[in-house]
């Protein structure tokens, strides 16, 4: 099925290169060819959605790198003295893909969908929400919850049309979303490329193999047990960017072996994750020792660094003596994943502790969490790059269903901020309590790239947001470049 849909596109990409349209007119206009490597056939059609998604919904704000809100359907919002409600109005003259307006009526619907999934334990909060205009929603809360901001990364599909949206490019077919058109009538102007073709291969040196032979225009994304495979080409650029997924081991207190605080900071000291980096990840990474995102405006370098430090995991494991010294990793299947268990159950080793690694699938690794019966899960995890995420993680109310009153009050401390002076506070206190009360060896997060011919002209990614795929619909042929791809 693969080469099939390799050959359908390749057959289209030269029809189209023979295309003689004169400039101006639709049929002179680019054609992105996307290559993805997701595997498995369910990966592959969740990875292919998740592409359209991102060019064709569009959210009612998007959180910037340093955790800050910035508006997009929306086109601002205020809060009053009290913090208890949050008023937001729109963007005028958007209208969805078959044509109709955005109203205030449908967003108002898609956040009241949206905010108990978004916001997890923390929805409590909110008291209602209602249209009070056609261009003004209000949320109004219980309690003033600096949350409610981070929540309104809300996406905003047409009211059953999940792949029916406001963005730049709208889907043909939503049942299988392998092909994109223009929206000419897009509210921030017509894009520059005409088509969006996607092709899933079986893994991203398949598709880098294909973009060699001229047949691709994109890599998707390529992790980091896949970056050595892109070698040099002067045809190709790479743009890297940090994702919001972090690799953790998730320690469960609950049972034997890490009811001890000083245990779990033995652990934390005994792990060198700047090795982590270099070895697992192929330098494809940022250390990380906390739930809170390195790059947030409340982050604290210093009061979050535990360090490697053999001869204090040493100390600790003294002066605790814990009767048990062993315990059982799930991972799931993947590459990455079992290299990174492997050097962490090498560097644990060295004092004394040994960790036996046993592959689980996720459905597998989602009821070991609900139920609180495993002792330890290497997996990764959406943990930035706000507040809002660290909390539907840790809270023991979320999804890890992770039990610390420590962590609890700290993120609490966060979710009841009065002040800016307040939320900075708690984001600290949470930071020094991973130190001394360890919810998991925080070990990195993910770097990923986004290999593009030469062929395109890539436009600088927008303030605050360090992938370019926030300018796709902006990309044009490069100065001399006939050999880009035309509809």
């Amino acid at each position: 099925m693969t080469m099939a849909a390799v050959a359908l596109v390749t057959a289209c990409s030269s029809t189209c290169r023979q295309s003689s349209g004169s400039p101006g007119t639709d049929a002179a206009r680019p054609t992105l060819r996307i290559g993805t490597g997701f595997a498995e056939k369910a990966s592959a059609t969740e990875g292919l959605r998740t592409v359209a998604n991102i060019q064709t919904i569009e959210n009612l704000a998007r959180v910037t790198i340093d955790g800050r809100l910035q508006p997009w359907l929306a086109h601002d919002w205020s809060v009053p003295a009290d913090g208890r409600s949050v008023s937001v109005n729109l963007v005028s003259g958007v209208k969805f893909h078959d044509g109709s307006p955005l109203t205030a009526d449908i967003v108002a619907d898609a956040v009241r969908a949206s905010l108990p999934t978004t916001m997890g334990p923390a929805f409590s909060d909110v008291e209602s929400v209602s249209a009070t205009s056609e261009r003004q929603i209000v949320i109004r809360l219980r309690r003033r919850s600096p949350f409610l901001l981070e929540a309104l990364e809300v996406p905003v599909p047409k009211p059953g049309s999940a792949l029916v949206g406001t963005g730049p490019f709208k889907v043909d077919n939503p049942q299988s979303p392998t092909e994109m058109r223009a929206n000419d009538d897009y509210y921030l102007g017509k894009p520059t490329i005409g088509r969006i073709v996607v092709t899933s291969y079986p893994s991203v040196r398949a598709a880098w193999a294909e973009m060699l032979r001229g047949q691709l225009d994109m890599l998707w994304e390529v992790g980091a047990d896949a970056f050595e495979s892109l070698g040099a080409s002067s045809k190709v650029s790479t743009f890297t960017f940090v994702r919001r997924y972090q690799y953790g081991v998730v320690m469960n207190n609950q049972s034997d072996v890490f009811r001890s605080k000083a245990f779990r900071q033995a652990l934390n000291y005994a792990v060198d994750r700047e090795a982590v980096v270099r070895d697992g990840l192929n330098g494809h990474g940022v250390v990380s020792n906390s739930p809170v995102w390195p790059y947030h405006y409340a982050f604290k370098p210093g009061p979050a660094h535990a360090g490697y430090d053999v001869a204090r995991a040493g100390q600790l494991l003294e002066e605790g003596r814990p009767a048990i010294r062993h315990f059982t990793c799930l991972i799931r299947p993947d590459a990455t994943l079992e290299r990174l268990a492997l050097i962490v159950k090498q560097q644990l080793q060295q004092v004394g502790i040994e960790m036996t690694i046993e592959e689980a699938p996720i459905d597998r690794q989602v009821a070991a969490f609900k139920s609180g019966r495993f002792e330890a899960i290497l997996t990764t995890m959406i943990s930035g790059p706000t507040l809002l995420r660290a909390y539907q993680l840790w809270h023991s109310k979320g999804y890890l269903n992770y039990h610390s009153p420590a962590i609890d009050a700290s993120l609490d401390e966060i979710r009841y901020a009065e002040s800016d002076a307040a939320y900075l506070a708690g984001v600290s206190h949470l930071q020094q309590t991973a130190i001394d009360d360890p919810p998991a060896i925080f070990l990195a997060w993910d770097e990923r790239a986004r290999a593009i011919s030469k062929t395109f002209d890539v436009p600088p990614a927008e303030p605050g947001r360090p992938d370019i795929l926030s300018t796709l619909r902006q990309w044009k042929p490069a100065s001399g470049a006939a050999q880009a791809s035309r509809n």
